[in-house]
């Protein structure tokens, strides 16, 4: 029979160190996110919806949950996988016969070690009636100055969720902050198109 001695340091300090490295870990990833800057915005939430949106429709902010059925006809339509979720969008309908005139969607995504600001408007026959970049954390507005813009982007107006699922195929190589917006304006898109589909 063998027995095997081990060291009490050894039973004390191995798990130690796998908590001090997991803390570790931890403040790198926040360290990380310090190092982007402060947010700079470049368009309030109110005045990009007011491009995306009818001025004299009715606005209402909705709260609702994307169902594994909607993720599964965007996935078999598109090609495009949306999460689960419970996402906030902003409808508008006609004041007096409550017909649907378009949506927007207003959200974040990480972009390196910073957060992206958007948002996404459509209309009633869902083709985009605008697109902006809210806000980059500082160390990254140049990459969006230079290559994709700030605030209201044009390059996607009138544009179907089909064809920015091609724009976002054909951008697919260009640099990080292009192809990483043109992915977030297409889910968007898609988003709002599965929630305005059933909106009464």
């Amino acid at each position: 029979m063998t027995f095997t001695i081990r060291n009490p340091l050894t039973c004390f300090f191995t798990p130690m160190l796998a908590i001090c490295l997991a803390i570790g870990m931890t403040h790198n990833v926040y360290a990380h996110k310090g190092h982007a800057g402060p947010m700079i915005t470049f368009m309030k939430n109110k005045a990009a919806l007011k491009e995306m949106l009818p001025s004299d429709a009715k606005i209402v902010k909705r709260k609702q949950p994307l169902k594994d059925e909607a993720v599964a006809w965007a996935k078999k339509t598109y090609n495009v996988e949306l999460e689960s979720n419970i996402y906030s969008y902003y409808l508008a309908s006609d004041k007096q016969s409550k017909a649907m005139l378009g949506a927007a969607y207003v959200s974040k995504i990480s972009y390196r070690h910073g957060d992206l600001k958007f948002a996404v408007g459509i209309d009633a026959n869902k083709r985009i009636t605008q697109v902006a970049i809210l806000g980059i954390n500082e160390k990254y507005v140049v990459d969006f100055d230079g290559n994709v813009g700030t605030g209201l982007i044009a390059d996607y107006v009138g544009l179907t969720a089909k064809e920015l699922v091609a724009k976002a195929d054909e951008l697919a190589s260009s640099d990080k902050a292009t192809r990483e917006f043109a992915t977030a304006v297409r889910d968007a898109a898609i988003l709002l198109e599965t929630f305005i589909s059933k909106a009464k």
